[in-house]
Order: C-alpha cells, then sequence, then structure tokens
C-alpha cells in the first residue's frame, strides 16, 4: 500500500471534480458517462497515477471523453454532484493508495453500490471506507494484491480438475 502524497490527492481531486462535472456538462445520464469513462483514453492515462502527464484540467478531460465518443442525449437520470465527487474520489484513492487498474475496480466495487453507501459513508476516512466495502463484499486488503488473486485463480483450477 502507498500512502496518499500530494500527488495522488492531486489525482484523487482531479478524478472527483471531473464526475462532479460531468452532471452539468453533459446530457447523459450518470449512467452512461461512467461507461464512457471506464473506456476513456483519459482513465488510462490517469491509471498511471502521474498527475505530471495530466494537464489536470477538468474541461480537458471532459472535452477528451466529448472527443473520443461524441455527445450524447441517453439516458437522463443523474447523480447529485456531491455523491459524484465521492465516488470519483474514492475510486482514484483505492486505485493510487492499492496501485491497482479502476477497470478492476469498477468489475469489482460497482459504483451502483458506492452511490448506495455515499449517504453515510462520505463523511469519514476513505481507509475507514474502504475497509468497511471490503467486509461488505466479504474480502480483505490482500484482493487487492495481484499474487493473491492468483494464488485464488489457481485453487480454483485446481478444485475443478
Amino acid at each position: 500500500m502507498r500512502e496518499l502524497d500530494t500527488n495522488g490527492l492531486r489525482l484523487c481531486e482531479y478524478q472527483g471534480k471531473l464526475f462532479e462535472e460531468s452532471a452539468s456538462r453533459f446530457p447523459c445520464s450518470t449512467k452512461v458517462f461512467l461507461r464512457r469513462f471506464y473506456y476513456s483514453k483519459l482513465l488510462e492515462k490517469l491509471d498511471q497515477n502521474n498527475s505530471s502527464i495530466l494537464s489536470l484540467d477538468v474541461n480537458e478531460g471532459l472535452d477528451e471523453i466529448e472527443h473520443q465518443f461524441g455527445r450524447s442525449d441517453y439516458g437522463k437520470e443523474k447523480k447529485n454532484k456531491d455523491s459524484l465527487f465521492w465516488v470519483g474520489y474514492m475510486y482514484r484513492y483505492i486505485s493510487y493508495t492499492r496501485n491497482i487498474n479502476t477497470q478492476f475496480l469498477f468489475k469489482t466495487i460497482k459504483y451502483e453500490k458506492l452511490f448506495e453507501l455515499y449517504p453515510v459513508y462520505h463523511t469519514q476516512d476513505p481507509e475507514w471506507c474502504i475497509s468497511n466495502i471490503l467486509e461488505l463484499y466479504n474480502l480483505t486488503e490482500d484482493y487487492f494484491d495481484p499474487n493473491y488473486r492468483f494464488k485464488l485463480a489457481m485453487k480454483k483450477l485446481v478444485r475443478t480438475n
């Protein structure tokens, strides 16, 4: 695990603001925005966890996503800006401190669940949130270790043969 430093904090705040501003900027639903973000080139850059390779201008980031996927007005349900900021911040926080890919996080910790947890969790320390989220999914910190996941996959493979 890596400590959250200035670089990590910048990235967390940037992604939080990116999610937050998506509600104002795009006419599409939050779900559509998150799906586009998941497949975006911007996410690939963010997953390098190096703030020096990004402009960290939220509007430029949103422009990049819009340029890559085009404009969409599909869907209308949008989450509120505060919850969007928190979800964006938490995904980047976990990615940065556990040094894991955000797409892996989206598959493991569903964004719908984070939005559901927002009212209770958003005022808590991020480490407390992570611990409790893992508990909800019956996981431990080991889950973020790629070697641990490999060992689990091998155990399953051996059991099925």
